[in-house]
Formats: C-alpha cells, sequence, structure tokens
C-alpha cells in the first residue's frame, strides 16, 4: 500500500558549473520515518536531454547534517548517468529498499532538464 508520492525536484535546468560537484534537493521523509518494514521507495525520474549524473541519497540521522548522508544503490544495480554520452531523453524508474529516515536527490547537471523526480513509498 502507497503512503504518499512525494515530488523531490522539479524543472531543474541549471547547468553545473563544475560537473564535479553534486547540487541537492531539500530532505523528504523515507520509509523509515513512516516505519514502513518493507523499506520500499520507487523512484521515478523523468529526463529531457539530460546528460549528465543523478543519484539518490539516504540518512538514518533524525537531524541530518551535510555529512550524514550515504549514495542509495538502486536494486537493479546500475546507475543513471550518461556524463559525456548520448543524452536520456526517457522516464526512468528505480527501486531503492531500505528504511531510511530521509532521502534526497543529488544531481550534476551537464546539459538538458530534470523536469521531475518523484518517489512512492
Amino acid at each position: 500500500m502507497t503512503v504518499e508520492s512525494t515530488l523531490i525536484l522539479q524543472q531543474e535546468s541549471t547547468e553545473s558549473p563544475d560537473l564535479t560537484v553534486y547540487s541537492y534537493s531539500d530532505k523528504h521523509k523515507g520509509a523509515g520515518y513512516h516505519r514502513r518494514s518493507d523499506g520500499l521507495h520507487t523512484v521515478r525520474f523523468m529526463f529531457d536531454d539530460f546528460k549528465g549524473s543523478v543519484k539518490i541519497q539516504g540518512s538514518l540521522e533524525l537531524y541530518p547534517g551535510e555529512t550524514d548522508w550515504v549514495d542509495l544503490e538502486f536494486d537493479q544495480g546500475d546507475s543513471l548517468e550518461s556524463l559525456d554520452s548520448t543524452a536520456i531523453t526517457t522516464n526512468e524508474i528505480r527501486n531503492i529498499t531500505g528504511n531510511w529516515l530521509w532521502i534526497r536527490a543529488a544531481w550534476i547537471l551537464e546539459q538538458g532538464t530534470i523536469q521531475e523526480i518523484r518517489y512512492n513509498l
């Protein structure tokens, strides 16, 4: 049963001045916050001519600081990265499993737009 659908990021098209430094969204409540025992997060990424890197980070801290975040691995074991390669123009769906209290998006944008990143619990 889905608890909620949460918008993490919308219409991001500002190109990163440094392709080694990530930008971050605000934090959002994860499965652990809602005490969901399955820990499943389904994340939908909507891209338009996207070149760059995008990932999801999680924290187990109740009040996370900047050093309290870790990169989360998609259940499929892949990544959403297209630096110096073909742009991503499709919608992508990935699952992440873990009882994270908080999650956020991290991205580097070389070109294009991240139209939306949304997750369901």
